[in-house]
């Protein structure tokens, strides 16, 4: 990014919430596809509250750009602590998510100085491992910029509730067509 660009890198604060809020969702849909208007609903009223207590607490940063006024690229990461290893002592993790770019937007570097305005912030409040899931598309990004892949696999469970049973249903359905035997 150029300093006479068109571009501006932004760090997020408590007036930018509903820009979060808005911005994870629309990456939400893009990875998760369509969902009902009440899941997207639920998920916003818990953003905001998630945001409004991960700034008071600190616990999560954000960067955006924005090309005029309107948003090109954001990121996330959530400072975590957890039990440390022999290659991260203190155990302090900043897991990087919500790493999107406007399709419009895309293939110009913008996730990659988001990106690593991110690791310069966590890196002067003590945080040197960083970790992130990826897309297929964004992986040449994230290699690019030093991240190796993790080879162990990684495992979830959701527990169902009256809330999140359409994700269930998506998933059985989502699995049984990768193992060929769709209804």
């Amino acid at each position: 990014m150029k300093p006479d660009s068109e571009f501006k890198l932004f760090k997020a604060s408590a007036s930018d919430i509903q820009l979060l809020i808005d911005y994870r969702i629309i990456f939400s849909l893009e990875i998760s596809g369509p969902q009902p208007n009440e899941a997207i609903e639920q998920l916003q009223k818990s953003l905001c509250d998630y945001f409004k207590r991960a700034i008071i607490e600190n616990s999560c940063m954000s960067y955006f750009i924005k090309c005029g006024d309107e948003v090109a690229s954001i990121g996330e990461m959530v400072m975590r602590s957890q039990p440390g290893n022999f290659r991260n002592p203190s155990g302090r993790v900043g897991y990087l998510m919500n790493m999107y770019t406007v399709p419009k937007f895309r293939g110009q570097g913008l996730c990659s100085i988001v990106l690593n305005a991110l690791i310069q912030d966590a890196k002067k409040e003590g945080i040197t491992a960083f970790e992130l899931h990826s897309t297929k598309a964004g992986e040449g990004v994230y290699i690019k910029n030093g991240f190796i892949l993790h080879t162990e696999p990684t495992y979830r469970k959701y527990s169902e509730n009256i809330n999140n049973s359409h994700l269930h249903s998506q998933q059985t359905s989502s699995a049984a067509r990768k193992n060929g035997n769709a209804e």
